[in-house]
């Protein structure tokens, strides 16, 4: 097995001389996986990183001796952690299990860090790569939870290379060189999602195929194989299907004929703004369902949120579904996805006198405020907006602090041209507003007082109030950019 181990440790390994990290429970797995590092042939500067996880008590701290005593009796430098598990499941509202995933290996990388070393090695085997393949399958996965456990992650620098040996032959090796390991007793219990697997499951299957860990593991490697074809021809495939520019040729932006509307939503969105997808377009791919999804997984949407994607990709209705990073929205017929920042929330600005230019930060926004005589302005009498982001209005009558805010439901405002009352979200509908920008507009607001219609001042960018357009009888214009 040394030989073997040896050979195939090179393969996977980034260079000759390396400097590796030996994850070590004391198990008969991390112990195998130590003995033959410590004796292979290779240039290997090893050392042991072992975790106390304190949740057997006094089986917790004889694993800790063992591994300490090893590394002693060897000089090998050994590394270790002392954690409360369960105080950390509890504060983070994790499982057991997932906290000791967590802690663990966010320890790891904190040591390859701290000390150079080029990998982490893991003592997982063949068996727990099945074990692996029925979980994700029971709890539900893509193409990618059906591969498996990864050999190498040259991200993170985890390597595995007991991967293909099977926990009988580990076992095997660990007597037949007299190699000293302790076994956990909660192995033998069934109270985890993975012994239940182990336990129970694994045993059943073997009366059908006696070889069924390398029957799993050999059919693990051809959905390997597959998935990374299947990958190619993703990106390829996404890469088609994905509009990932925000500009005025955008073909999801066609609806809006407004000019000044469609480079608001261009100014809004560019910052956010990661792709979109016509769904015409996509539901005439024979295997629509899977490119959406591929699309949508990268952004962390889960498949639930995706099911309900696909189910609306033909209505009219508009969806919108948040993930941890991102927030998608289906109308008018894309799927548009952003960066989650464009949903974050603003409070109200309040601005005093001021003389010169005032510089605000409204939403996804900066706003500048500047007020100046009206003889100076050479300003034709109606409404200008000459590049589509300067508002001109009457500054005759503006009663301080102006209110710069979000839009609020209900508010009331009279636009430009009109005699009668409207809903500003109305407005916003009319003028083809994307969904998720409306949240973003800010309204700028006349006094401290905003409850009457003819307090809204404008929507910087957009449009003017109809009671403070500019007249022959204007002193002073304030001057609304949106930068």
């Amino acid at each position: 097995m040394q030989y073997q181990f040896d050979k195939h440790l090179k393969e996977i390994l980034p260079e000759d001389s390396v400097k590796i990290l030996a994850a070590v429970s004391g198990g008969a797995d991390s112990m195998c996986l130590l003995d033959l590092l410590y004796n292979s042939s290779l240039d290997l500067d090893i050392a042991i990183a072992h975790v106390n996880f304190n949740l057997r008590g006094a089986e917790s701290d004889a694993d800790e001796v063992l591994v300490r005593e090893w590394a002693r009796n060897r000089s090998v430098k050994c590394f270790v952690n002392s954690v409360d598990t369960v105080a950390y499941a509890g504060s983070h509202a994790l499982s057991i299990e997932m906290a000791a995933r967590e802690l663990r290996y966010a320890w790891f990388a904190q040591l390859r860090r701290e000390h150079g070393f080029h990998c982490v090695a893991i003592a997982h085997n063949a068996n727990d790569n099945a074990e692996t393949l029925f979980l994700n399958l029971v709890r539900g996965t893509g193409i990618k939870g059906i591969c498996g456990i990864r050999e190498t992650d040259h991200g993170s620098g985890i390597i595995r290379p007991l991967l293909k040996y099977t926990r009988e032959e580990i076992e095997k090796y660990v007597r037949n060189h007299s190699v000293p390991y302790r076994t956990d007793s909660t192995n033998l219990e069934s109270d985890f999602s993975r012994n239940r697997i182990r336990n129970k499951v694994m045993p059943q299957l073997q009366q059908i195929n006696t070889s069924v860990i390398k029957t799993l593991n050999r059919n693990i490697k051809y959905f390997s194989q597959a998935a990374g074809a299947l990958d190619e021809l993703a990106a390829e495939k996404i890469r088609s299907l994905c509009l990932d520019t925000c500009n005025e040729q955008a073909h999801f932006l066609e609806t809006v004929k407004n000019r000044a509307v469609k480079n608001y939503i261009i100014k809004v969105s560019r910052p956010y703004f990661e792709c979109a997808v016509c769904a015409d377009v996509l539901l005439k791919e024979s295997f629509y369902s899977y490119w959406l999804y591929e699309i949508l997984t990268k952004y962390h949407f889960n498949a639930s949120q995706i099911d309900d994607m696909v189910g609306s990709l033909s209505g009219q209705e508009v969806k919108r579904f948040v993930s941890d990073t991102h927030v998608a929205v289906k109308e008018r017929g894309f799927i548009k996805i952003y960066k989650i920042g464009i949903l974050a929330a603003w409070n109200d600005v309040f601005i005093e006198p001021f003389s010169g230019e005032k510089i605000i930060r409204a939403g996804a926004l900066t706003v500048s405020l500047k007020i100046a005589d009206a003889s100076a302005c050479s300003l034709p009498l109606k409404e200008s907006i000459p590049d589509d982001s300067v508002l001109y209005v009457s500054g005759d009558d503006l009663r301080f602090p102006l209110v710069c805010r979000p839009v609020h439901a209900g508010d009331k405002w009279i636009p430009f041209g009109m005699k009668g009352g409207k809903k500003v979200s109305d407005y916003l509908t009319d003028i083809k507003m994307d969904h998720l920008i409306r949240s973003t507009v800010p309204v700028l607001c006349n006094g401290a007082q905003t409850n009457n219609p003819g307090s809204l001042i404008c929507l910087p960018g957009l449009q003017i109030g109809n009671s403070y357009k500019i007249t022959a009888q204007t002193k002073s214009v304030l001057i609304i950019t949106v930068k």
